[in-house]
């Protein structure tokens, strides 16, 4: 295995969490495609959310939702059924198209209780103020993804945003930079396609419903009794499609966790579960032929990530990129490196065996900041011991003592800095 040089091209490390409050609104995925199942909706009556097509699965016969690029995979594997390649071509030229648009409106810092702003504070809480607009089409409870450098929230509208039109809310964020707030359309506009169509079909029928009404009369004529059979087959129509139409507002709004629970996310957005790495995005070099810009994440879990090691490889070659700080639980670093490969499809991006050195360290660093805690103590004890004017008899016993107790510590700290330092020269050599 070789290893090679590597570039970091973000300088900046940013924290990820999410996190629900009660005052704002819910947050509330499309419900999965078993949960969906299990509450009685029929696998063809499933739908996915935003910006994933769905398959049924070969065997099993149960609708999946999955990346639009990756169906034809799935299905040449034998993952999944045979699709309609027409549906998933337009599904995906729909979604490289912009819904709509964020526009920031304006960003200012939250007073303490005491109605200033306070100084010592690095990280502060903000008043984000933005405009979700709409362009190709209307945005049905449209989807935010706000971050900054040290927060990240997904901000669902409660309202449908008309087309060409915006619709301004707002929400609280932390950050140590009021610059490096921004927001993204998380909404593909797929899912409010489908709940447009859904609610345009109840409109129709409706209208159709009340025409022939209108032309219905009370004798028992043959005619009236095929108009009696129309208005009772559009009456069953008309509570199918109000049934579709409200099932799509079902799974759309009906939330998947407590607004109490905290959600840590990942930048791709999905759930931190342990310590992982994902592969955001791979570019060309423009500098160097068959190189290539890998831009990932690095993710710890309940367990802070002292020297995280990411391993990227590809069919040329591999690389341990050595992150230059800790990953705090829940939270994840965003970063890159250059690779050489053949086919960019071959670049992957995990973790490196390193637990157990990332283990030793932060017990290590703990260690050391306990030691140094009872070493301040010890020396203020042996100050206040010192400028007593009323000395005890056994003042020079006591003083020896505290005298021994500081040269241990300071030793002890010595000893665990070393170690660390051995540890950190292994790992970075």
């Amino acid at each position: 295995m070789l290893k090679i040089n590597h570039a970091i091209l973000f300088a900046s490390i940013l924290s990820v969490i999410l996190v629900m409050s009660l005052t704002a609104p819910a947050y509330a995925d499309v419900l999965a495609p078993k949960k969906q199942v299990k509450i009685g909706i029929s696998s063809d009556k499933v739908i996915c959310d935003t910006g994933l097509f769905k398959v049924i699965r070969e065997g099993k016969n149960s609708p999946a939702c999955v990346k639009p690029d990756s169906v034809k995979k799935l299905v040449e594997n034998g993952w999944a059924k045979p699709i309609d390649e027409a549906k998933l071509k337009d599904f995906i030229t729909k979604l490289s198209s912009p819904a709509g648009k964020i526009n920031k409106v304006i960003v200012t810092p939250i007073k303490s209780d005491l109605g200033k702003l306070s100084p010592k504070v690095s990280v502060g809480s903000y008043d984000y103020v933005f405009e979700v607009c709409a362009v190709t089409q209307s945005l049905v409870s449209p989807e935010v993804l706000i971050t900054s450098d040290s927060e990240t929230k997904r901000y669902e509208l409660v309202e449908t945003v008309a087309q060409n039109s915006c619709v301004t809310s707002a929400t609280i964020i932390k950050a140590a930079s009021p610059d490096s707030i921004s927001a993204t359309l998380v909404s593909k506009g797929d899912i409010s396609q489908k709940i447009q169509a859904a609610a345009a079909k109840v409109d129709s029928l409706r209208m159709e419903l009340n025409e022939v009404k209108k032309t219905f009369g009370k004798e028992a004529t043959e005619a009236n009794k095929q108009l009696g059979n129309k208005i009772i087959d559009l009456r069953k129509q008309l509570n199918d499609a109000r049934a579709d139409l409200q099932r799509m507002y079902f799974v759309l709004y009906t939330p998947t966790k407590s607004n109490l629970q905290l959600d840590k996310l990942t930048f791709s957005g999905t759930p931190i579960t342990g310590y992982l790495a994902n592969k955001i995005s791979v570019l060309p070099s423009v500098a160097s032929p068959n190189t290539f810009d890998v831009v990932f994440e690095a993710c710890a879990g309940e367990e802070q990530v002292r020297v995280p090691v990411i391993m990227i490889s590809s069919d040329k070659e591999s690389v341990n990129v050595k992150l230059g700080d800790k990953i705090a639980p829940k939270t994840c670093q965003f970063t890159s490196a250059k690779i050489g490969a053949t086919d960019s499809e071959s670049i992957t991006v995990n973790v490196a065996g390193n637990a157990d050195s990332s283990n030793k360290i932060t017990q290590l660093e703990k260690k050391i900041d306990d030691l140094t805690k009872q070493l301040v103590s010890e020396k203020e004890s042996m100050k206040t011991l010192v400028h007593d004017p009323n000395r005890a008899e056994d003042f020079n016993e006591q003083l020896t003592m505290k005298v021994e107790s500081i040269s241990k510590l300071r030793s002890d700290i010595i000893s665990a800095k070393g170690e660390l330092s051995r540890l950190l020269l292994q790992i970075y050599r």
